[in-house]
């Protein structure tokens, strides 16, 4: 894969975006990166709190004006992807690093980024976006002078949502999908399939499908029968 098929291979969800984004405890954060113009924003926190769709979400709105591009470095790297497909990132207006953990202690990936990263910095005409699971501080860097290079931006903790946020993230979502979610069903979703907002979403998806299938609502003891709970 080069850079030019990059934007091809990483379609962006169509769901992530801000008006979908429900904020809990971070509106600050929000206002960090709809309202400013910060070069450099370093977001981090546990897996499933919604720092990749903050990144959908910033390129969904700014790809109107400008170009951005969508890193997701975990992906690539499983897809066994050489590092040297950051070469060239420092042209768009945008670059939203994703999962930047999944990387950073191996050092060819470390080196590009700390080269990208420099790039950014002398042309200074690109906003970079990066998460992470940690703060950068905190990052087993393979090259230590890329954890410096990540400290020279705001660093922001992503807060997870609490149980009652978890279940309107899942409401709006279904009514997106064009099913009917009552709070306590959504509730007891959160309550009982754990709180990750990925994996309770991906488990939206299959239940819109069995809905479907049996042409049944989302009721609690529907949600029971079909996860075997």
């Amino acid at each position: 894969m080069n850079l030019q098929q990059l934007p091809l291979a990483m379609q962006l969800p169509d769901a992530h975006t801000f008006a979908t984004y429900v904020t809990g405890e971070n509106k600050e954060v929000l206002a960090l990166l709809r309202e400013s113009a910060e070069p450099f924003v370093y977001l981090w926190g546990a897996h499933g709190v919604g720092k990749s769709h903050l990144l959908h979400a910033m390129c969904a709105q700014l790809h109107i004006n400008t170009t951005a591009m969508y890193v997701p470095l975990r992906d690539l790297l499983e897809q066994q992807v050489e590092a040297s497909i950051l070469r060239g990132l420092e042209q768009f207006s945008l670059v939203c690093i994703d999962d930047l953990d999944a990387v950073i202690d191996q050092h060819d990936w470390c080196f590009e980024l700390f080269a990208l990263f420099n790039r950014i910095q002398d042309r200074g005409q690109t906003r970079l976006l990066v998460t992470a699971a940690m703060s950068p501080t905190q990052l087993p860097a393979a090259i230590p002078d890329t954890q410096s290079r990540l400290q020279w931006g705001i660093a922001v903790q992503i807060k997870a949502l609490q149980d009652a946020d978890k279940a309107k993230a899942l409401r709006q979502r279904a009514a997106a999908l064009g099913l009917q979610l009552r709070d306590e069903t959504a509730l007891f979703m959160v309550q009982r399939l754990g709180r990750d907002m990925a994996e309770l979403m991906a488990t939206l998806a299959q239940l819109d499908r069995a809905s479907m299938a049996a042409q049944r609502r989302l009721t609690i003891p529907f949600v029971k029968q079909v996860l075997d709970i």
